[in-house]
């Protein structure tokens, strides 16, 4: 048998050797990468419909009466051609009438006698891929010629704006915060279960074991816990966060929201970031947790 061999047989008898103990370091482990899954999911879903929000705003041009096909479409591709405008969706006067009509389904009488020739102006809806520049792109589509008034809630734009970097910045430091503590959590676990076997480490040491030799065994035993509970606590999120999605859209009709993302577009986010931690704590948390047992 190779020393290699022996070593990765040893971490492996490790795991069995100590049974109770590797359950609940991986019980921890497996409970602190579930709450860091929920919160990735949680942030995803948040920014998803802050994003929402935000490609939703947008401005009205308004189109001069006197304007004819050739200028209408002239005018639409100007306006495309500005640099951070997403769409630029054309609405004749008939469409503008109809979108009044349905705003005011329940109350027809107020359209009562009115010209929508006159009353209800052909416009652009002008919807932003970036919002950051709707003051800029605001001023451009003034300036094309056959808009007579831009309609533009800036208030609104601002406030969406403002929210949406609060949010990412109040998710980004709880994330922050929320990955350093179960890294903490995680290590200080290993730390203990190190802790438990330094009579073994000083009897390798007293016989003259190298330092690497004495390591391994606890870095394997380390590694393969935290894969193992990377893989378990994967499987757990993925089969919960696919039962729930089922459930998602109703509830989020009723209370308004926009919807949440497929968990074919999160699953890969979470799968990294486990594999990560699963493989800090082999690597790094057992090589340092042992670090004080060994020789200087």
């Amino acid at each position: 048998m190779t020393t290699r061999t022996y070593l990765i047989k040893e971490g492996y008898d490790n795991l069995k050797k100590h049974g109770s103990k590797t359950f609940s370091t991986m019980l921890i482990i497996c409970a602190t990468m579930l709450v860091l899954g929920i919160f990735i999911i949680l942030f995803q879903n948040v920014n998803k419909n802050v994003e929402t929000v935000r490609l939703e705003q947008g401005l009205q041009a308004f189109i001069d009466d006197t304007a004819t096909d050739d200028e209408i479409e002239y005018m639409q591709d100007e306006i495309k051609q500005i640099e951070g405008v997403k769409e630029v969706k054309y609405i004749d006067k008939d469409m503008a009438y109809e979108d009044a009509k349905e705003a005011f389904k329940d109350q027809e009488y107020f359209l009562e006698g009115l010209d929508k020739v006159d009353i209800f102006p052909a416009s652009f809806v002008v919807t932003f891929s970036n919002i950051d520049q709707s003051s800029t792109i605001k001023t451009a589509v003034e300036k094309v010629d056959g808009i007579y008034k831009v309609k533009y809630n800036e208030t609104t734009i601002q406030a969406v704006i403002s929210v949406s970097k609060i949010v990412n910045i109040f998710l980004l430091g709880v994330g922050a915060v929320l990955l350093i503590v179960s890294i903490f959590i995680i290590s200080n676990t290993i730390k203990l279960a190190v802790y438990s076997n330094k009579r073994e480490i000083f009897i390798m040491r007293y016989i003259g074991a190298t330092n690497k030799f004495i390591r391994t065994p606890f870095v394997i035993e380390g590694t393969i816990m935290g894969l193992v509970s990377a893989i378990i606590s994967f499987i757990v999120i993925s089969i919960a966060y696919v039962l729930i999605y089922a459930r998602i859209p109703k509830v989020g009709s009723s209370l308004g929201v926009f919807g949440f993302l497929p968990y074919s577009t999160l699953w890969y986010q979470i799968l990294i970031v486990y594999v990560f931690l699963g493989l800090f704590i082999g690597i790094f948390g057992s090589a340092i947790s042992i670090k004080k047992y060994l020789k200087a």
